[in-house]
């Protein structure tokens, strides 16, 4: 049965390595009876192998210079001997001479088995090269400390450090995450964003957890009672009607939702959501009401057309707010032909549209819950919109959904709705956003 993937070698499989090297076995054979790949066995042999061991010191020690062929010095270790020094037994001048310089390695050692024990172990004896071994004891002594090692204290020097944090600290106080730094800024610190977090946790930087938008914990959610019965008839509109068409077209479908601001407001933001690429719109409606919605999806009809509408707007799933129980109010185009079918989702289950939902999280750190959005003008949003869509996201390898979006949706609809991609670095997920752009 193969090792599990990932698993590290134990005590027992560095015994196997060193008896079979002992044995002159290859490291492919080696690797077979382990049931691991070559490379593992090779980089163990490599990263572990040694000079001192106490199971291989039974050659004695040997000059290692790589001047003894040409030195004539005499008497280094003050013992009263005419003999040349080079060519001492204990080869005590290459701990003594201030002269001394290691010879370089032997040339088959760059081949596998990369060391000197087994029947390359005769042929060490008279060897005038360094030798190397490897001991199953020493390398597994090795691997623990190396283990312990990696994970404890600051793997990176205080300098470092220091021009890490000045790059990640400003971008924090634009309520950027560490995972979208870390996807906008890659290659650039030597420790991934998971060990930043550690280090934050250890106090050794100069930022706390206050400073991180997704440390801080949401209070617990209520459960809710029992699901009510809704009396409006949608039949063909409902979840499981969505269920039945194929993953692909579901994939491609639009998430529809409304943003409302305070209790007392009128004004009241719908948001459309494309799956595939995580890229949402968001417009501005006078009033959370059937007759805005229809206007403003007529509006997008006309930015796009009604060919590119059917082929990107085609599938729209929704919850069942009042502003949306108007199937044809949604479907009709403005020539009065269809233009897209709706479905809805079941009652209090918003998790059928979870991307939407999820979305709205980046889009409430600018317009936190209770925010009036009675003084937001369109250019405002169409702001808002630009920065939370210029966010990268790791379900999309990193990249911003305005970066995938702008290459599928119309040129004529991100201009008519004035979204523009915004640089990583600029991103701003915070309140004072529209302050800090001076439009407040």
């Amino acid at each position: 049965m193969p090792k599990k993937q990932g698993g590290h070698l134990t005590m027992k499989d560095r015994r196997d390595i060193e008896d079979r090297l002992h044995d002159g076995e290859s490291l492919n054979s080696i690797a077979s009876h382990l049931k691991v790949s070559w490379p593992t066995v090779a980089d163990e042999v490599k990263r572990h192998r040694t000079q001192d061991s106490p199971h291989y010191r039974s050659f004695g020690e040997k000059n290692l210079c790589r001047f003894k062929s040409t030195c004539d010095v005499i008497g280094i270790c003050g013992i009263d001997c005419h003999s040349k020094c080079a060519r001492c037994s204990h080869a005590v001048c290459n701990r003594l001479c201030d002269k001394f310089e290691m010879i370089e390695d032997c040339p088959k050692l760059e081949r596998a088995p990369y060391v000197c024990n087994g029947r390359r172990t005769r042929l060490a004896i008279g060897c005038q090269y360094p030798n190397w071994f490897y001991d199953a004891r020493l390398a597994e002594e090795e691997a623990r400390w190396s283990s312990v090692d990696s994970r404890q204290g600051v793997n990176c020097t205080p300098e470092q450090l220091e021009e890490m944090v000045g790059v990640i600290k400003p971008l924090l106080k634009k309520g950027q995450s560490l995972e979208h730094i870390w996807q906008t800024h890659r290659g650039e610190f030597p420790v991934s964003y998971r060990t930043f977090y550690r280090y934050i946790n250890l106090g050794v930087l100069d930022i706390c957890n206050l400073n991180l938008p997704k440390k801080m914990r949401y209070k617990p959610r209520k459960k809710r009672g029992k699901t009510l019965p809704f009396k409006t008839d949608l039949q063909g509109h409902t979840y499981e009607d969505f269920q039945k068409l194929p993953s692909d077209v579901q994939m491609s479908a639009v998430e529809m939702d409304c943003v409302e601001g305070k209790k007392s407001d009128e004004k009241a933001i719908l948001t459309l959501l494309f799956r595939r690429y995580c890229f949402q719109l968001m417009i501005l409606m006078p009033a959370q009401t059937q007759e805005c919605v229809g206007r403003v999806l007529d509006h997008i009809e006309i930015l796009c057309g009604k060919e590119e509408f059917r082929k990107h707007f085609g599938i729209i799933l929704t919850d069942r707010g009042h502003e949306f129980l108007d199937p044809e109010k949604i479907e009709t185009s403005i020539d009065g032909g269809k233009r897209c079918s709706v479905y809805y989702c079941d009652p209090l289950q918003s998790g059928q549209k979870g991307r939407c939902e999820k979305n709205h999280v980046e889009l409430r750190k600018i317009l936190p819950k209770g925010t009036s959005l009675e003084g937001l003008t369109n250019y405002e949003l169409s702001i808002v919109c630009s920065h939370v869509n210029s966010y990268a996201r790791p379900v999309l390898g990193g990249l911003a959904p305005i970066a995938l979006a702008s290459q599928v949706l119309p040129e004529d609809l991100l201009d008519g709705l004035a979204i523009q991609r915004v640089e990583p670095d600029d991103v701003i997920l915070r309140p004072s956003l529209l302050k800090e752009l001076g439009l407040r």
